[in-house]
């Protein structure tokens, strides 16, 4: 069966994100399952504890692909994208979306960060673009109104990191 250039872009974000994870969060176990969908995942994270209780946190992981080279990057957001990514929050309690810009980075923004720029009614199709000038951030709008921070190209998997490391400890 071929690989397909979905299949290594999610790699990708995958291997950035579980590396990452196991660096700066040694003491806490992660493994990653597959969603309903291709595009979906769900981390779990558990910090398990010699005495009394260990902690246990999941979160979802949506990942969006661009394959063109350069900024501006474009996604289409489906209804039924929308209402997976909803599903992924109210079932784990959080949901990061992984913008996979070509070959330039990975651009990650959680479920709250998402609805500023999409809001709560889903629409049959809407859509997401990222930009980048050089040597610049990225920046993020959407059919609804423009992210107000630009993201730093480490922004992922920091934010992943930053959410498991405040939510174990």
């Amino acid at each position: 069966m071929p690989i397909t250039n979905s299949e290594k872009y999610y790699g990708t974000v995958i291997l950035r994100l579980i590396s990452y994870l196991g660096q700066n969060l040694p003491n806490v176990k992660f493994s990653i399952s597959g969603g309903d969908s291709s595009s979906a995942f769900i981390i779990e994270g558990n910090s398990p504890s010699l005495i009394g209780k260990g902690r246990y946190l999941t979160a979802g992981l949506f990942i969006k692909i661009s394959n063109k080279r350069l900024s501006p990057w474009r996604y289409t957001f489906l209804k039924k994208h929308q209402d997976e990514i909803e599903q992924l929050h109210n079932k784990y309690g959080q949901v990061f979306i992984a913008f996979v810009c070509g070959d330039d980075g990975i651009a990650c923004i959680d479920f709250n960060e998402l609805k500023s720029i999409l809001d709560e009614h889903h629409e049959e199709q809407e859509w997401v673009s990222v930009t980048r000038k050089l040597n610049q951030n990225y920046r993020i709008k959407g059919n609804d109104g423009a992210y107000s921070k630009s993201l730093s190209r480490a922004n992922f998997p920091n934010n992943c990191s930053d959410y498991f490391s405040k939510k174990l400890k």
